[in-house]
């Protein structure tokens, strides 16, 4: 029982030492590694029973001084780089400029808009629309680019709140003792964590002011938009609908005119108004055409002593046909720039291209005063003053018996006059057709503004006759456009020509083909662009057009947009094209080949280089511009290669042998070359081939990697030499070398296009006492070679002959 006993006391002793040992574990681990890290005061209770003796590199996580270094370095480094995340920049000056300008722009298109007047006046309507939605991009643009700015300016604010939860940073923040010895780095980080947390909330809250004001712009011109869309839906059924009574019921139109008459406005006013806002919205446009103009003035100024002489020589330069620039170059270029308008003023309130058509009318009223006979000048003259009067009917005159009776008038003159010209008009006019298809739509529209008048739509009567004579007098005037022009092009290509020494007549007509297609197609969409413009029709079809270009469309797993193959065409067709100016205006027709001198030819070499860069650059730009996807284009590209494979080799290879044979400069314009059995003059290198012109008269089209992989014989590589042999016999009794050889010396000198700092070399290859054999080999230009051949025997003939030498 006493061991017992013992053994009991024995076990109860070793139970409670092992309960007292688990129980003093955990206290032990809180004095020497606090778990409160984010928790500021049980850190500082911690610190506070910490002996301050304590060495402080002795930390119980075992911490040292480059670790709390780095965490003051790594927490610098993050207020940093939210210092730069929160930066707004100067940028936000020039939006602000923008927000506040859209917003007057916005305020003066509501106050513009809320006038009325009795006749309909829809283009000022569509000019407010149309720059009311440019607003509306432009402000949709400034208020996604801020919404980015606010999300990243918000992120970085809340990411500084968390930089300093740092667990490093926070124990030396929080230790008394740490603090003091890295106390200015801390307190630079304060300052540094304040001013950031200032700067962003100050950005914050003006990012919020311009969201606010852009939200108010955008209501603003969601606003005017719908007022401006009921005023076109509303105009368009009273333009179509019954206005005024019909012409015939005098005394109820002129009351109910009368009324509308006090209710509305000055349409002067509103004109007024009208063209003030478009002048100062379309400065850009006005700026290009100023520039257009000093380049194309610069360019006359330059070409001033080249005129004069053309003017005085007349039937010397008659090969250039030259009608406008000749006689009235200064109202040439005017025509030329007020006939561009049309791309940049679709727009434009009446007013405006009254004034511009009205300067555009006297231009052309002078120059047809000399070109033109006198039934066309007649008629002419009679239709500008009707385009005058017209004008101001329309933008004047009210629906009253008074103001209907004069617009018909107007109508009834244009019919009458539109009629007379169109028979006066001489078949043998250039672009005689166009005019008569223009003249023809003019009439048409005028018989229209007449009924319409009669019958009560007043509004549109007045639209109708203004279009049509729009209509007749450009279609007259944009022919001029095209021959002034052209005329632009062929003067600057003949004074090209004579930098380059080149003063002779050259065939216009290869000039005028190229380039006449695309300038009759430019007058011809200057012409619709005007006369859609007059109809107030342009804003829908442009529209319409813009939307089924733009539309996405797709084809199993390919996605297109019609606007990016029409881009592909277009770029292509223009840089074939332009190639061919840059060559026009450079003076090369690309079909003459005389008079090619080492500097001409070089010069030919630098533009075919110039031309391949065009063609390439175009090319590349196409592609770009089709929006094809990389994966496409390497579908399209592995396709290539296939069809090269199999059966393309020699099309490559010719394309790359011409890209060699331009960039190589071994072949140039003009060179004499023997090639394959075939002598004759490098005509055109092209990607393809090379055109060789023979003596004969022949053309030889050599593939250019036949030209690559033979051996070529170029007789003006390096220079203009050739030289030309001659073998002949002499008999006579008494012959002496030396007299015999002074006499070939003197002959051949004096021959035409021998060169003479190159001696002759006379070899003798047999001598007798009676006859001599000899060989004269001298020296003459390539092309000349033969020629100075036959005189140089002729010479020798007769010299030897007057000696009484035989010669065979």
């Amino acid at each position: 029982m006493k061991r017992f006993f013992i053994f009991f006391v024995l076990i109860c002793t070793i139970f409670t030492s092992v309960a007292q040992s688990k129980h003093k574990q955990p206290s032990e681990s809180k004095t020497q590694a606090p778990t409160g890290i984010t928790d500021s005061l049980q850190l500082k209770n911690v610190a506070e029973k910490e002996s301050s003796n304590r060495n402080l590199i002795q930390a119980a996580d075992t911490l040292t001084m480059s670790d709390y270094v780095i965490s003051i370095e790594r927490v610098n480094s993050n207020i940093n780089d939210i210092r730069d995340s929160i930066k707004l920049g100067f940028e936000m000056v020039h939006y602000e400029r923008q927000i506040n300008k859209i917003t007057e722009n916005i305020a003066l298109i509501r106050q513009n808009i809320r006038d009325r007047h009795s006749v309909v006046n829809e283009k000022s309507l569509y000019l407010y629309q149309s720059f009311a939605n440019k607003l509306d991009k432009e402000n949709t643009k400034i208020q996604t680019l801020i919404n980015n700015m606010y999300t990243r300016v918000y992120h970085a604010r809340t990411k500084l709140k968390t930089t300093l939860s740092d667990s490093v940073f926070n124990r030396l923040y929080t230790n008394s003792n740490l603090r003091k010895t890295f106390n200015k780095k801390v307190i630079r980080l304060e300052r540094k964590w304040a001013r950031t947390d200032s700067t962003s909330k100050a950005n914050i809250d003006t990012l919020n002011a311009f969201k606010v004001k852009l939200a108010d712009n955008s209501m603003s011109i969601s606003s005017a938009l719908n007022i401006m869309d009921n005023r076109l839906d509303k105009a368009g059924q009273q333009i179509f609908g019954q206005e005024v009574n019909y012409l015939w019921q005098s005394s109820k139109t002129k009351s109910i005119s009368n009324d509308k008459l006090k209710a509305d406005t000055n349409l002067l006013e509103n004109e007024q108004k009208a063209l003030g806002y478009y002048l100062s919205q379309t400065l850009s446009e006005r700026t290009f055409i100023l520039i257009l103009g000093i380049i194309l003035f610069t360019w006359l100024f330059l070409k001033r002593n080249l005129l004069k002489t053309l003017k005085e020589q007349k039937k010397l330069f008659d090969f250039l046909h030259l009608q406008y620039l000749n006689s009235h170059p200064v109202l040439s270029l005017l025509i030329l720039l007020l006939c561009l308008t049309p791309f940049f003023d679709a727009y434009a309130p009446i007013s405006y291209i009254a004034i511009e058509y009205i300067l555009l009318l006297v231009a052309s009223s002078i120059i047809f005063l000399k070109k033109r006979e006198l039934p066309f000048q007649f008629n002419w003259f009679m239709l500008a003053i009707l385009f005058i009067a017209d004008t101001l009917t329309y933008l004047f005159v009210e629906p009253t018996l008074v103001g209907r009776l004069w617009l018909l008038t107007m109508h009834v003159a244009i019919l009458i006059f539109s009629l007379r010209f169109y028979k006066n008009l001489n078949k043998e006019m250039s672009y005689y057709k166009w005019i008569k298809k223009a003249v023809i739509a003019g009439i048409f529209l005028t018989g229209l503004g007449i009924l319409c008048n009669i019958f009560g739509r007043f509004s549109l009567a007045g639209t109708l006759g203004l279009a049509s004579i729009f209509a007749i007098t450009q279609a007259i005037i944009l022919p001029v456009f095209i021959d002034i022009i052209i005329e632009i092009f062929l003067l600057q290509l003949h004074s090209s020509r004579l930098k380059k020494g080149i003063n002779k007549p050259f065939d216009t007509f290869v000039v005028v083909k190229r380039i006449k297609g695309l300038l009759f197609f430019i007058a011809v969409l200057l012409w619709a662009i005007m006369l859609t413009s007059s109809l107030n029709i342009y804003h829908g079809i442009s529209n319409g057009l813009i939307d089924m270009l733009t539309s996405t469309r797709t084809i199993g797993n390919i996605s297109f947009r019609l606007i990016s193959i029409l881009w592909f065409f277009m770029i292509i067709w223009f840089a074939h094209i332009l190639q061919r100016l840059i060559s026009f205006l450079f003076g090369e027709t690309g079909v003459e080949t005389e008079d090619l001198t080492a500097v001409s030819k070089g010069h030919h070499s630098r533009l075919l280089i110039t031309r391949l860069l065009v063609l390439i650059g175009g090319y590349l730009l196409a592609i770009v511009a089709s929006g094809l996807p990389i994966d496409k284009l390497t579908i399209v590209l592995g396709a290539l290669g296939v069809g090269i494979g199999m059966g393309l080799q020699n099309v490559v290879n010719n394309f790359v042998s011409g890209i060699i044979l331009i960039f190589d400069g071994s072949l140039k314009i003009g060179d004499e070359i023997e090639v394959s059995g075939q002598t004759g003059k490098v005509k055109e290198i092209g990607l393809r081939a090379c055109t060789v012109s023979t003596s004969d008269g022949a053309e030889v089209i050599i593939p250019n990697g036949n030209l690559l992989s033979q051996n070529i014989v170029n007789w003006t590589f390096s220079n203009n030499e050739k030289r030309v042999m001659i073998q002949f016999s002499l008999s006579g009794k008494e012959m002496d070398t030396n007299m015999v050889n002074e006499l070939i010396n003197e002959t051949i000198k004096n021959i035409p296009d021998v060169i003479s700092a190159k001696r002759p070399i006379i070899v003798y290859t047999k001598v007798t006492h009676k006859t001599h054999s000899l060989i004269v080999r001298f020296w003459s230009t390539t092309g000349k070679a033969d020629m100075v051949k036959s005189e140089a025997m002729l010479r020798l003939n007769s010299a030897f002959s007057d000696k009484n030498i035989g010669f065979k």
